[in-house]
């Protein structure tokens, strides 16, 4: 069998039983998907506060739950356009399942996670008793040699540890890892952009340091660029990051004279937790100086003749 179990580990003897340990990687794990989602809410939030758009949609009252929805809708579109393959549709997502290994050697305790992002695999690493880890690496894959550190017969062992829980001969479970038992992230994107925003739970978000000034900026910059040369959006993936790549280039030139750096920069965002205001209340939305776009499309062009 084709293996290749790069995140395998094996529970040390001071890892508790698998209910405390799953209340324990329940606590855990939800404090790095915060960790992990509060940026990505407070990016998609500056985007539609940077957005003219908004401005023209009034609502005649509260603002939170409009801001809100938009950049929920945003990540989501997003996300629906990346392949499945590297997504998921969810980079934030964690599980993990357990399994268990009876023989002449003794007994050994398995699991695997399936994670979005690496923050997650490396807190369960951090897992520790009195400075005792509850996790040690226990991957196995058959198309690379053994790795140095690795005994022979330990190897041979992870291979045929593996394979067992796999199951890989029983039809029904198709050498998957469906049929152990297992926890999995509750929260999702989708369900905590209102949370986080709120603050619920003790979390205080200033959009500002998730979002910089210089970014929010560059993004302005951007758009107003691809608007100034009227490029075309729909020409292909590769050319469309080529077109970007280029812009990139030809802003951070820009920012590099003494015209860049005297540049205005955006206002600052509103405080999460002031969100409920209404559109008036909105700082101004960033317009780059007309003379820096030009600058800059110019810069684009002379890329783009010479190639680079």
């Amino acid at each position: 069998m084709s293996a290749r179990l790069y995140d395998g580990l094996r529970l040390t003897a001071h890892a508790p039983d698998l209910f405390e340990l799953t209340r324990v990687i329940s606590k855990h794990m939800r404090e790095v998907f915060r960790e992990l989602a509060v940026p990505i809410i407070a990016r998609n939030v500056a985007r539609v506060v940077d957005d003219a758009e908004v401005r023209e949609r009034d609502m005649g009252g509260p603002l939170h739950n409009y801001l809100v929805y938009r950049a929920r809708k945003l990540w989501l579109d997003e996300q629906a356009g990346l392949d499945d393959r590297i997504t998921f549709h969810d980079p934030l997502r964690f599980s993990i399942v357990f399994g268990q290994v009876d023989d002449d050697y003794g007994t050994r305790r398995l699991a695997y996670p399936f994670a979005g992002n690496r923050a997650y695999t490396d807190e369960l690493m951090a897992l520790e008793a009195n400075g005792r880890p509850f996790f040690v690496d226990y991957h196995y894959q058959n198309q690379a040699d053994r790795p140095k550190e690795i005994r022979k017969d330990e190897w041979k062992r992870r291979r045929d540890d593996w394979n067992h829980l796999l199951d890989a001969d029983d039809r029904e479970t198709d050498g998957t890892f469906g049929h152990l038992p297992g926890w999995q992230l509750p929260d999702s994107i989708e369900g905590v952009f209102d949370a986080v925003l709120l603050g619920y739970d003790g979390t205080d978000v200033d959009l500002d340091v998730h979002c910089a000034v210089e970014d929010r900026m560059r993004r302005a910059l951007n758009r107003a660029v691809v608007l100034d040369l009227d490029l075309d959006e729909v020409n292909g993936i590769s050319r469309v990051l080529t077109r970007n790549r280029r812009i990139e280039r030809a802003i951070e030139l820009y920012l590099s004279t003494a015209g860049g750096a005297a540049i205005p920069r955006p206002a600052l965002l509103p405080d999460a937790r002031h969100l409920d205001i209404t559109v008036s209340e909105l700082p101004p939305v960033y317009e780059p100086p007309a003379e820096a776009v030009a600058r800059i499309s110019e810069l684009y062009r002379e890329q783009a003749l010479a190639g680079d």
